[in-house]
């Protein structure tokens, strides 16, 4: 089995070659907001850093890691939001790092006294890097770095890219529902002397507050609510359909994650990939979150999942100051939205990752 994972880590190396790998993953995806939609850019009543750290594969050596960096604010002088973000990504032992940088800016529009539509762009330069000294083809002789068919394709071991993507984001303090395009610009990713455009990747998000209890006299309440991610590029599908559970200062959360009615027929396999198990802890301006990816794949436990962690840091949050508490909290995250916007909604707030 073990073999058998290595291989499908070289097949998805060459497919990164050949410029049709696919985005990163994040299972934590509401607490990496500005990866999800840079209209949650923002999204708060100041200032949030968040930190995202990912392994996925633990049991493969040096198999998949992403790490990623955030900061957003909202200036209300403007009713927008400014993002930064700054995510890598390292597969294989051949090194193949991958490198973006995205600077975002989002716009809040109020519908009425119950609904916000937030559009937003975002421009994002990228870089991948391999070392090809580390890649080792089957028709290269042993103990050679070159002279192969497969040497003779690659002609950098760098590629940098200007990409642009787009989002719309609309709430109210109940529902909330997005959809993000990214790669508009369709980059080009090859290593090789070719022209291999990157696919549309699309992702729709969104949710239901099923219900919230405010406590009295404690700024703690408890929250109950269900959400889905689904994504698509190219042939690529991908859901995450979950609930969490938030009784402050612990958030649970329970995913999963497949597309059971897209199975593939030659092979009969499900079309499935892991159960998630989510914890999450308050300390006063700080958040932490904690993720396991349970493989319910064809992959099985040899992988040994995934773990992921979060941290949030929130300040210079005002919980009147936007629009003087006209406006509904953003539901889909307390960590996005993470003080009270005053007025009705006050009652009404909850979070989720």
């Amino acid at each position: 089995m073990r073999k058998r994972v290595s291989i499908y880590i070289l097949v998805g190396l060459f497919h990164f070659l050949g410029a049709k790998g696919q985005d990163f993953h994040f299972s934590q995806f509401y607490a990496n907001p500005l990866y999800l939609s840079p209209s949650l850019a923002g999204a708060t009543d100041g200032g949030r850093m968040v930190l995202n750290y990912r392994n996925q594969w633990p049991a493969i050596n040096e198999a998949f890691s992403t790490a990623a960096v955030s900061f957003d604010n909202f200036f209300s002088q403007f009713n927008s939001g400014i993002g930064v973000y700054l995510i890598q990504d390292k597969a294989g032992s051949a090194g193949l790092t991958t490198t973006q940088a995205a600077f975002q800016y989002s716009y809040n529009l109020l519908v009425s006294s119950d609904w916000q539509v937030v559009p937003a762009i975002q421009f994002t330069y990228g870089n991948k890097s391999v070392d090809f000294s580390k890649i080792v083809f089957p028709d290269q002789p042993p103990g050679q770095g070159g002279g192969s068919g497969g040497w003779d394709r690659l002609s950098n071991d760098q590629v940098q890219y200007i990409d642009l993507a787009a989002s719309v984001f609309v709430y109210s303090s109940k529902y909330w529902i997005g959809l993000t395009v990214d790669h508009l610009a369709k980059p080009n990713y090859s290593f090789m002397n070719e022209q291999a455009e990157v696919d549309l990747k699309y992702v729709l998000f969104g949710g239901y507050n099923i219900w919230t209890e405010k406590r009295r006299n404690r700024a703690m309440n408890r929250a109950f609510s269900m959400s889905f991610r689904y994504q698509n590029q190219a042939n690529q599908n991908q859901a995450d359909v979950g609930l969490y559970w938030y009784n402050g200062p612990l958030e649970l959360g329970f995913w999963y994650r497949g597309l059971p009615l897209f199975n593939d027929v030659k092979s009969a396999a499900i079309n499935q990939d892991a159960i998630v198990a989510l914890l999450g802890y308050d300390f006063g301006m700080f958040r932490v979150g904690y993720s396991y990816d349970i493989t319910i794949s064809n992959l099985g436990w040899a992988t040994q999942g995934a773990h992921e962690l979060s941290l949030i840091l929130e300040f210079n949050q005002k919980g009147n100051m936007r629009m003087g508490g006209k406006r509904p909290s953003v539901p889909c995250s307390e960590t996005a939205n993470p003080r009270s916007s005053g007025g009705k909604y006050r009652k009404k707030r909850r979070r989720i990752f």
